[in-house]
């Protein structure tokens, strides 16, 4: 799945990702493994396509570059990239699932945001209680 949504980013939004193309580039090799296994060779061919072509732009623009060149040069090549050299794939779609009890989750977590963001007010960490200690 994450796969998809990384190649989803860069056929349909390219240009508004130059942070994912730098850490794409810069872990490389993590992708090694997934370009033999034949379910993910369509989706590795649109990843090597834009790997090959950022590779090769940061080449032509020399050696010991520094980050910020190297961010100039992606910026440039996302625009620069002929979008037909990427194939398409149906939209994403997901569907949230609700689990049987969202309240154990959602309940603590609710707690934490309005104590951590709880700006102007004091609160007694030594008084919170989330869970009963009498439970199981």
């Amino acid at each position: 799945m994450m796969l998809e949504i990384i190649n989803s980013c860069l056929s349909n939004s390219l240009h508004h990702n130059p942070n994912l193309l730098y850490a794409l580039l810069y872990k490389r090799e993590l992708f090694e493994q997934f370009r033999s296994h034949p379910s993910f060779q369509d989706i590795m061919q649109n990843l090597d396509t834009v790997i090959g072509f950022f590779s090769q732009r940061l080449e032509q623009a020399g050696s010991d570059l520094s980050v910020e060149r190297v961010q100039e040069v992606i910026k440039k090549g996302a625009v620069a990239l002929p979008k037909d050299r990427l194939k398409l794939f149906p939209e994403l779609k997901f569907k949230y699932v609700e689990e049987e009890q969202p309240e154990d989750f959602f309940i603590p977590y609710v707690w934490s945001l309005v104590f951590n963001s709880g700006v102007g007010l004091h609160w007694n960490s030594q008084g919170i209680e989330l869970f009963s200690m009498d439970s199981p």
